[in-house]
């Protein structure tokens, strides 16, 4: 029986998993990119049983989700699965990100893999954008509606994310095209492209030590804790579904502004409603100031506590975003789409 286990193991690659990494890496800070991933299998599972009873067609897509949530059998749960997965795949992104800049992870020779995660966040927010007009709603149409101020501003640029490069397909039969194809391949070949760099440059070191100082344990032993991560989480998600239903609107109204956005997009509201331009200006510098990390702070420290500006401006830039999230969910829209 060994034998024919260990014949098993050489030919199917098992045995690649038996290397070395760092012992932390069993902690949950170090695991919430793995916690993430169980997160997204869990989302694109939900999604794929979804979308066998999705009909993207202007006329028919808040029926079918009606359908899906109140006739279709445990659809109610499936939905529940994957608005749930959604709410913990964004918290956990954020927490990875928090971690790695903490720990300045991002530095030499990691910059490159810093701008491949942020690439994954900006087109997970182009997932959860898309989704969130797929339902069809007053949400949904105010949410298309705002897509397509952008595109109009961005003139001869937008064109291919607007409606003038084709008026055969719907906006919501190519922004569900989107969803269900391209952005998720996208998703998963950056993820592929993240995780090779991993495996290339391997985990980081705690902020005090050196590179490739500190305990060892087999991969194999990191993969049966982030099971473990991974179970807590599928229950956690199974947990909500079972007990808070999504919010799901009736047929929109056209041309009127009543709905907020999703809680991740909230802090953008809030600044719309400062200045409109704020809609485009916030994500480009935020998304720029993001990319440029690994290529203003170079230095070698990576101790937290001796990276006392990159720690402020960590901490002032997360109690701006908590206000302007706080801000737009307790104000009214207070701008007009121009």
């Amino acid at each position: 029986m060994r034998k024919i286990l260990k014949d098993f193991r050489e030919r199917v690659g098992i045995g690649a998993l038996y290397y070395e990494v760092p012992a932390h890496s069993n902690s949950i800070f170090y695991s919430l990119g793995g916690i993430t991933l169980v997160s997204i299998i869990i989302l694109f599972a939900s999604g794929i049983i979804l979308s066998q009873f999705y009909n993207p067609t202007p006329e028919q897509a808040n029926r079918s989700v009606h359908y899906i949530a109140e006739t279709l059998l445990l659809g109610w749960f499936v939905r529940g699965i994957h608005f749930w997965a959604v709410q913990v795949v964004t918290v956990s992104v954020i927490l990875h990100m928090i971690r790695v800049f903490v720990t300045a992870s991002y530095k030499k020779p990691r910059e490159f893999n810093w701008t491949v995660g942020v690439l994954l966040l900006l087109v997970y927010f182009g997932l959860i954008f898309t989704g969130t007009v797929l339902k069809w709603d007053q949400e949904a149409v105010e949410a298309l509606e705002h897509h397509l101020w952008i595109v109009d501003k961005l003139g001869a640029i937008g064109i291919w994310l607007g409606e003038g490069l084709t008026k055969s397909v719907s906006m919501l039969g190519r922004l569900y095209a989107l969803h269900i194809s391209l952005l998720p391949l996208i998703l998963v070949f950056l993820m592929l492209l993240h995780f090779f760099l991993i495996k290339i440059h391997g985990l980081s070191s705690l902020p005090r030590q050196r590179e490739g100082e500190g305990a060892k344990i087999l991969f194999v032993e990191h993969l049966k804790r982030l099971g473990l991560y991974g179970m807590g989480v599928l229950l956690l998600i199974l947990l909500l579904s079972l007990t808070i239903e999504p919010p799901l609107g009736s047929e929109a109204v056209a041309g009127i502004e009543v709905t907020k956005p999703p809680w991740m997009f909230l802090w953008l509201y809030s600044l719309e409603n400062i200045w409109m331009p704020f809609l485009i200006i916030a994500p480009a510098i935020i998304s720029l100031f993001l990319f440029l990390i690994p290529f203003i702070n170079r230095g070698e420290e990576r101790n937290p506590f001796k990276r006392k500006i990159s720690m402020v401006i960590l901490i002032i830039s997360i109690l701006i975003f908590i206000g302007l999230i706080f801000n737009g969910a307790i104000t009214s829209t207070a701008h007009i789409m121009e």
